[in-house]
């Protein structure tokens, strides 16, 4: 049974399982705590007035498109479409008045599924469309699953995600936190975090085929290589993300703001690879009227061997 309560205006929702407990809001179809064996393991705040006033994103779905837009714009169908930047000239996570700052419909689909819808009009931070963009949260056992769908009625772009930061063993840093990445090749940013085009194999720094500390900042997205995305490890536990999505934007959360502070939470962030709009050999996020998207991600807890 899923349990319903007030959080604020807005409405809480909480799934459980004998292993994870999640509770999620309408607000921004947010997960605002995910509970692996009775300890939390999510950053997230007590108030929906602290998720409206925040610019971390925590635990939200992310849209239209996930990363950063370079010039907040694009070429579709032959025209530029001018986006509204939120992030000096780029446009970040979808622009102002962002997915996260809205209210989703919920609807229960059974005992262990909840399916948040928002419709976008057209025009909404500059992107075409009419876009109906929908989450399902579903708790099996120790694993949670998302599907992210999505239908335009016009040609648009459309490359969601989620933004949860992981803090597996409450430690005040994550940076000690031990991580697997499935991936040979990263995207290298350059100027404001926009991909300069290459696509470097991973060596050094951003060598993560071998368990290891995350050791340092991260800002980045790695190209995965399957659908074993990454483990992380901490606090005698392991979380295993598997995704369809093509890349994960690792982030060490440096800037993450009072009342947690830099590197409390690493945000794994299951998307297609930064400015893809703009980048004909990067995979494509464009969504042609009346199709259907659909990716996946997994988060799979289990106790560290």
């Amino acid at each position: 049974m899923i349990r319903q309560e007030s959080f604020g205006e807005y409405t809480l929702f909480t799934l459980s399982t004998e292993e994870l407990s999640l509770a999620v809001t309408d607000l921004g179809a947010t997960a605002v705590s995910l509970r692996y064996r009775g300890k939390e393991r999510i950053l997230g705040y007590a108030r929906p007035e602290d998720y409206l006033a925040g610019t971390a994103y925590l635990g939200a779905t992310v849209g239209r498109v996930g990363n950063r837009i370079g010039g907040a714009a694009f070429p579709l169908n032959g025209e530029r479409v001018t986006l509204v930047p939120n992030e000096g000239p780029n446009q970040l996570h979808g622009g102002p008045d962002s997915y996260d700052k809205r209210r989703w419909t919920a609807q229960i689909l059974d005992d262990e599924a909840l399916r948040f819808t928002l419709f976008s009009p057209d025009g909404d931070n500059g992107f075409p469309g009419g876009l109906t963009a929908a989450v399902t949260y579903r708790l099996t056992g120790g694993t949670l699953r998302l599907d992210f769908e999505g239908e335009s009625d016009a040609d648009t772009v459309y490359a969601p995600t989620n933004h949860m930061y992981f803090d597996l063993s409450g430690r005040r840093s994550v940076l000690e936190d031990e991580l697997w990445l499935g991936a040979d090749r990263y995207v290298e940013p350059g100027e404001g975090l926009i991909p300069t085009g290459r696509l470097p194999e991973t060596a050094g720094d951003f060598d993560f085929r071998q368990l290891r500390p995350l050791g340092r900042n991260y800002d980045h997205a790695f190209v995965l290589s399957g659908e074993h995305a990454c483990t992380l490890r901490a606090g005698g536990v392991a979380m295993d993300l598997y995704t369809d999505f093509p890349a994960l934007q690792v982030y060490a959360g440096e800037f993450l703001p009072a009342p947690f502070g830099p590197n409390a939470g690493l945000a794994l962030e299951p998307e297609f690879f930064p400015d893809s709009p703009n980048r004909l050999d990067f995979p494509s996020i464009l969504l042609r009227a009346g199709e259907h998207f659909h990716r996946w991600a997994e988060y799979r807890f289990s106790e560290a061997e």
